[in-house]
Formats: structure tokens, C-alpha cells, sequence
């Protein structure tokens, strides 16, 4: 999965790339456990679950008709399986805060890196989920929201060209099958998509929906001064992003994947290059992601 990016010109905070991806299937209820002890593990003793829930009344925060981007996915043909994906790679669950790896990055007018992060660590929180009923039978929508922090400590000169954070915005994955959903690739051009298709399996064709919204809010922004023109920068941004699935009302197999794993020296030119709104279509996971590099939160599948 790609790194996605956030962009931050002075005291500006614009849209880039975030994006997400999931998957499909249907299967057995199968359960799986918990690895804590690593980066990544809960950073609280919250211990609620994070399962699929009752149908409550009521409509979605968001109006689905209207986002930014729309894409449909060509039929997506399961094959049969007698063990779920999630049992065979025993993934690590989490069920509190997540603590992930982000980089700030500022740069001169030719594109020279001139600034020390301070501070790496930027927190994924714990996401709710609510069910609602959808307009048709037999289907449900999930709403699902959560936060990313991004706490900025650099140390830089007072001015500078241009300035970013990059970061890995969490995937979605079918519990089932390591199948991502597919999505649209957020940009400055876009804040929110929709992604339709179909899913068959046994003979079976099902409707599945992923919408994404997101929305970003600034926390912090001063800075003092550290000497020889230089300043020390405390930013801290707030994304908030709420995603929806229409699925069948008997499909339990929603994963969120949070990468947890250090990528933080990625040189600057690979960082700038995914600012852009293309389609990711439905992919297996793990032939492009290694599992070790991430942990899982069970949206609405069993614990």
C-alpha cells in the first residue's frame, strides 16, 4: 500500500493523499486473538469490543449521495475456503489507541530537506461503529470513524518553500479472504469517494458499497524561536474520518489495518508522488503488504 500524503504549505493546512482499501467474503464465524507488548498495542486499558452491533434508527452522519469521486468495480468472483484468511496469519488485534509513524518534511526552493523532526509518533484512535439499516432489505451500512493526530515538532528556519507530513492512513481488509476494498486515492483534489460493485460467491451475487469522507481540523500552531534563524514548530493536526460499508446484514468480516512499521527515512521524491485521485481496485493483501507491518481492529467480525 502506498504511503499517503498530507500537505502543509506554512500556516495552510491542504488536502492530500489519504486512501483507504478493504475487501469481501463470507465464510464461518472464526475467531481470532490478541498479540499486545509490540508498537502499535493499546496504548490504554480499553478493553470494549469493537463487533457488529445492533441496527440502530436513524441515518448516517453523512449524505452518501453526495462525494467527490465515484468508481464502480468490475464482478469480483470468490473462491470457495475452508479457513478464513485472518485464522491462517494469526493477526495482531488491537482494541485501544494505536501509536503509528509519521514524517514531517520541510523544504527550500530547490527541494532540499531543511528541517530535524523532533517527534515521530502520531497516534490512530480506536473507531466506533454504528449499524444502520439501509433502503435495501437484507443489507446494512456500518459507519465507522476515527481520528488520526499529528503531533508536529521540527525544528526548521523561520521560512521555508514548502512544507508537508506524510503518513500511512489506515486499509481496509475482509476478514475471510485478505482481500482489500477497493477505493478511490484521496488527493488536494478530493475529500471523499464512493466505490460500488459486486461480490459472488457460491452463486451468490451481493452489493457492496465503501464511501469515505474525511475532514481536518488544526489543534496547534505556534513556534519560538531556537537560534541562528532557525525556530522550533509545534503544529498538531486532527483528521477525522468516517467510512461506510453497505454489505449484506450477515457479513462479519470488516478489518481495519493500521501500519505500524518504521518507513520513516523514505526519501522525499517518493513522498511527493501520490498526490493524486486514481482507483485501487480490489487486491489481496498480502501480495502487496507484508501482515507483520500492521495491526488489526475487528470492525464487526467476532474477537
Amino acid at each position: 500500500m502506498k504511503r499517503k500524503i498530507a500537505t502543509l504549505l506554512v500556516t495552510s493546512l491542504l488536502a492530500m493523499s489519504l486512501a483507504s482499501c478493504a475487501g469481501f467474503g463470507t465464510g464461518e464465524t472464526t475467531k481470532f486473538g490478541n498479540d499486545n507488548g509490540v508498537i502499535g498495542g493499546p496504548t490504554d486499558d480499553d478493553t470494549d469490543e469493537t463487533t457488529k452491533g445492533t441496527v440502530h434508527p436513524g441515518k448516517p452522519s453523512h449524505d452518501l449521495t453526495r462525494v467527490d469521486a465515484t468508481q464502480t468495480f468490475d464482478d469480483l468472483y470468490i473462491d470457495e475456503f475452508d479457513t478464513a484468511w485472518g485464522e491462517n496469519n494469526k493477526l495482531r488485534v488491537v482494541s485501544g489507541d494505536v501509536d503509528n509513524y509519521f514524517v514531517y518534511v520541510a523544504l527550500d526552493s530547490n527541494n532540499n530537506l531543511i528541517c530535524e523532526n523532533l517527534n515521530y509518533m502520531a497516534t490512530v484512535s480506536k473507531p466506533s461503529v454504528v449499524v444502520y439499516g439501509a433502503d435495501e432489505p437484507g443489507y446494512v451500512i456500518y459507519e465507522v470513524k476515527y481520528t488520526q493526530t499529528f503531533p508536529i515538532y521540527a525544528k526548521q528556519p523561520a521560512h521555508v518553500s514548502t512544507s508537508f507530513y506524510s503518513y500511512h492512513n489506515v486499509t481496509f481488509v475482509d476478514y475471510y479472504t485478505g482481500y482489500q476494498f477497493p477505493a478511490i486515492n484521496l488527493s488536494t483534489q478530493i475529500d471523499s469517494f464512493s466505490v460500488t460493485g459486486n461480490v459472488i460467491y457460491k452463486g451468490n451475487k451481493y452489493h457492496i458499497g465503501y464511501y469515505e469522507y474525511r475532514e481536518q481540523e488544526i489543534l496547534e500552531n505556534t513556534s519560538e524561536p531556537a537560534g541562528d534563524g532557525d525556530v522550533f514548530l509545534k503544529q498538531k493536526f486532527l483528521l477525522r474520518t468516517t467510512s461506510y460499508f453497505i454489505v449484506p446484514d450477515f457479513y462479519d468480516g470488516i478489518l481495519m489495518g493500521v501500519f505500524i512499521a518504521n518507513d520513516t527515512g523514505t526519501p522525499v521524491k517518493e513522498l511527493l508522488e501520490d498526490d493524486s485521485p486514481y482507483f485501487m481496485p480490489p487486491a489481496l493483501f498480502w501480495k502487496s503488504e507484508n501482515v507483520n507491518d500492521y495491526v488489526f481492529f475487528g470492525v464487526n467480525t467476532p474477537n
